[in-house]
């Protein structure tokens, strides 16, 4: 009686926080949303410093410091365009909606398991769509936002030349990853409850 009481309280907690992430997500996406419509929000991108010039005379650093020719400098548009500020809110929006939804049905899934039991087909069911919303929803969040971002830095450099993608989405298919493993877990003592039943 103890252990499920335990268990009832973890979950309760595991709710709450998956409420709170879905509500904080949501509501840093409808500010960005909101605020990439105000003519001169800011717009910024860091840039690799190979396709700039002139970083040799950089002052404020001692003899011997100097950029990393591999590396970045972070760049903002002083007065960007309406098409400047939606690319640069397609790099950030999509990635907020998805953990926002992602953040939801996680806790719809523990409500439904706290109230009745968490080991059951529906909740398999429920963690394989999680998962699968996870990894395809995190590829397409990828692609989204190395596109936005690979147009706007045309944007920003006189060369015209565009920044090649970097972000990975391999942090979302892992996440995606556990989510199905957790599913299979669950299937699996959902399977063994039965032949137990059975046997009984």
């Amino acid at each position: 009686m103890g252990e499920g009481k335990q268990l009832t309280k973890w979950l309760g907690r595991l709710q709450g926080t998956a409420t709170f992430v879905y509500i904080a997500a949501l509501c840093v996406g409808v500010a960005l949303f909101v605020i990439a419509f105000i003519p001169g929000s800011p717009v910024a991108l860091a840039l690799p410093t190979e396709l700039l010039s002139g970083l040799d005379r950089i002052g404020g650093v001692v003899p011997g410091v100097v950029v990393d020719p591999l590396g970045k400098v972070v760049f903002e548009v002083t007065d960007p365009t309406l098409a400047q500020r939606m690319l640069y809110l397609a790099t950030v929006l999509p990635g907020l909606l998805l953990a926002a939804e992602v953040a939801r049905r996680l806790s719809e899934l523990l409500r439904s398991a706290r109230d009745t039991d968490p080991f059951t087909t529906r909740t398999v069911r429920e963690l394989i769509l999680v998962a699968k919303i996870t990894a395809f929803g995190g590829l397409g969040v990828w692609a989204v936002g190395n596109v936005a971002m690979w147009l706007l830095s045309a944007t920003m450099l006189s060369s015209g030349a565009r920044v090649d993608p970097e972000q990975s989405p391999l942090g979302w298919l892992a996440v995606g990853f556990i989510f199905a493993a957790f599913a299979q877990l669950i299937s699996r003592g959902v399977a063994m409850r039965a032949e137990l039943d059975t046997v009984i």
